[in-house]
């Protein structure tokens, strides 16, 4: 039997008359907000919420960019997933298209069988595309990671490789996909996410967007599922 879904959104930016395009403050600041939630009711009752909140800097060679990114999710009162990562990075640019990176990665995923993931990472980095349809950059990195089990609390420090990939294509002028690729790979663990998403814009500086994420990690303490998949919809909003 077909579940019926129904979709509640804020729709409040809607009446808002934005500009068409965002364009960075004096300081070179911008960000984008994005919230999402959906309901099933019928023969189960589910609940998703998933919120995103980044901003960026840009300022002659430097780019600042930081993310805060939740999800949750209640099936039939239980709650299948509950995760927080909140993510911090700069680059310095050599050229128009290579730069050297610093990030920091703090995650919280009550059901990756840890009970938090930290990495620092210092690499390198090239936008190997860039035109009016395309966007391919590519980044590599060495770092340190820590990690402690949820179970029984033992901490777990290694150096890690990291790799990073992100692709954008233009469909058109209201239409954008975006596919976005993570590694962490240690001796511990080997941690990977794929993030595909279409953003589609609604109204100035509204759009919608659905994605999939996919995570997994390779070591999980027993009884974890080494992979999760989440699928989202949500309003974007740029400012």
């Amino acid at each position: 039997m077909v579940k019926k879904l129904t979709l509640i959104l804020l729709l409040f930016p809607l009446v808002l008359n934005a500009a068409d395009e965002v364009e960075p403050t004096a300081d070179g600041w911008k960000g984008e907000g994005e919230l999402g939630f959906t309901s099933t009711s019928g023969n189960s009752d589910t609940e998703n919420l998933n919120a995103r909140l980044t901003v960026a800097r840009e300022l002659e060679q430097w780019k600042h960019t930081a993310s805060l990114d939740s999800i949750k999710n209640k099936t039939e009162d239980e709650t299948t997933a509950d995760s927080l990562v909140l993510k911090g990075r700069s680059e310095y640019s050599f050229s128009e298209k290579s730069y050297a990176f610093g990030q920091l990665r703090l995650e919280d995923d009550e059901f990756s069988g840890y009970e938090y993931q930290r990495t620092l990472t210092f690499g390198a980095g090239s936008r190997f595309i860039e035109n009016d349809k395309h966007l391919l950059d590519a980044s590599i990195g060495l770092g340190y990671r820590s990690l402690k089990d949820r179970e029984t609390g033992d901490s777990e420090e290694d150096a890690i490789v990291t790799a990073e990939a992100k692709y954008e294509y233009k469909i058109s002028e209201t239409a954008i996909i975006n596919q976005a690729i993570l590694i962490e790979y240690g001796d511990e663990n080997r941690n990977t996410e794929s993030d595909t998403s279409l953003k589609t814009k609604i109204n100035g500086n509204l759009a919608a967007k659905i994605s999939y994420l996919v995570k997994r990690n390779s070591e999980v303490p027993d009884g974890i599922e080494k992979s999760d998949k989440i699928t989202t919809i949500s309003l974007v909003y740029a400012f």
